[in-house]
């Protein structure tokens, strides 16, 4: 094996095993304080004024997770709405980290991944008080079409009407 080859084929093991185990959500003063589900399941059952979920599915190698964390959900003023209206729940895709799911079963984050279709990161699914899923918001995108949706979702919006009104009437 040339040297090459033998370089690049060590820095794809030192990317598929290594930089999985770093931390994508490090907390800081302005960062969304993320939940397991099964805290914020239990968090939400011992509340009167019961908020909505934000899963958020990511890998920690992903540029686009990485990029959402740093100009998204690490903006004070993103974060602060998010845990006031949500309970932030953070699911690394290739993760066996067990956590309570909605029908009070254990599952693998990998298994919840699957369960809900993710096929690609980031993704936010957003559910009601009551576990209904209610959106699915694929991709990366940036603060304020973030903000958008979140506010849509988190004022009850969405019972009422379209994303796309509800964007117009912002405006």
């Amino acid at each position: 094996m040339n040297r090459g080859r033998f370089l690049t084929i060590m820095v794809m093991i030192f990317i598929f095993i290594a930089v999985p185990t770093f931390e994508i959500f490090p907390h800081t003063a302005a960062a969304i304080k993320w939940e397991s589900l099964s805290s914020a399941i239990k968090n939400n059952k011992n509340k009167i004024d019961k908020k909505y979920f934000l899963l958020h599915f990511y890998f920690p190698t992903c540029v686009y997770c990485i990029r959402m964390n740093k100009r998204v959900f690490n903006v004070k003023s993103v974060s602060n709405y998010i845990d006031k209206h949500f309970h932030p729940v953070a699911i690394n895709i290739y993760s066996n980290k067990k956590v309570l799911y909605f029908n009070g079963k254990y599952l693998t984050d990998k298994q919840l991944t699957s369960k809900f279709n993710v096929t690609g990161v980031p993704a936010e699914i957003y559910f009601s008080p009551s576990y209904r899923k209610i959106f699915l918001l694929p991709g990366y995108w940036k603060k304020d079409d973030f903000m958008l949706v979140s506010k849509w979702i988190a004022t009850g919006k969405y019972k009422t009407e379209s994303l796309r009104k509800f964007s117009h009437s912002r405006h």
